[in-house]
């Protein structure tokens, strides 16, 4: 859970900060990094960085949800759109080829769409790769179909979700869904670049910064002192 471990390395952070100010005028580093003034500046600093990847994740989920909703009818229209080309009297063999491609769009192997859940925006990303990869399958198949009754001139149901031009249409819309998610995920991809180098891939982030904290502490007040008790069980970790 990655929001979680980034989430308790800055209420630890909070942690050490108010263990700092508690100390007193005792508390007088000579790393002007170490000053109270310059930690409160960087948790607030990652504390809008952290709102900021929340608010970049919602264009995102909503082009994903628009492309769910687009997808949503597309296997049985697919099947739709087969029986119709069987009943047009269309050749055995050309039959077949569209029955390949609605295979492909059903997937043999595969099950329903894969689903993105709001609540889990890590758990997302890892899966966004495999998600997206199954979407952009299925407009390739359901692209082939529609490439395969444009060209056969005894297919011309008299339904309109059936009609050539009707499935152009979707077939171009469910593409620009597709683009339109890459899109999407660029900027929240990149403000979570930002967050974390603060938390804790640049040299002066919190991680870092941290350990300094602990060091400082120690040798100003001793190893076995309460105010180093304070900050020395505050963990941190990297998380990835």
């Amino acid at each position: 859970m990655a929001e979680t471990g980034h989430a308790r390395n800055l209420e630890n952070w909070r942690k050490m900060i108010a263990a700092c100010t508690g100390m007193g005028a005792l508390y007088q580093p000579s790393n002007a990094n170490l000053e109270r003034a310059s930690m409160n500046a960087l948790l607030t600093e990652v504390e809008g960085l952290m709102d900021g990847v929340q608010t970049d994740l919602v264009p995102w989920k909503n082009k994903v949800a628009d492309r769910e909703n687009i997808y949503a009818g597309v296997r049985s229209r697919t099947t739709q759109i087969l029986a119709a080309f069987k009943a047009s009297g269309a050749d055995e063999n050309k039959v077949d080829n569209v029955q390949t491609f609605h295979r492909q769009v059903h997937g043999a192997r595969a099950k329903a769409l894969p689903v993105d859940n709001p609540s889990t925006p890590e758990d997302e990303s890892k899966g966004n790769s495999v998600s997206h990869q199954s979407y952009v399958q299925v407009a390739e198949a359901f692209g082939q179909i529609v490439k395969l009754i444009e060209g056969e001139p005894l297919y011309n149901p008299n339904e309109t979700d059936l009609r050539v031009p009707t499935n152009q249409t979707l077939h171009n819309n469910m593409e620009t869904a597709n683009d339109e998610v890459i899109t999407a995920v660029v900027p929240w991809k990149n403000s979570m670049i930002v967050r974390n180098n603060r938390l804790s891939d640049d040299a002066d982030s919190i991680l870092e910064r941290q350990k300094l904290v602990k060091e400082y502490v120690k040798s100003a007040f001793g190893a076995n002192s309460p105010q180093y008790a304070q900050v020395k069980g505050l963990e941190f970790k990297k998380v990835s």
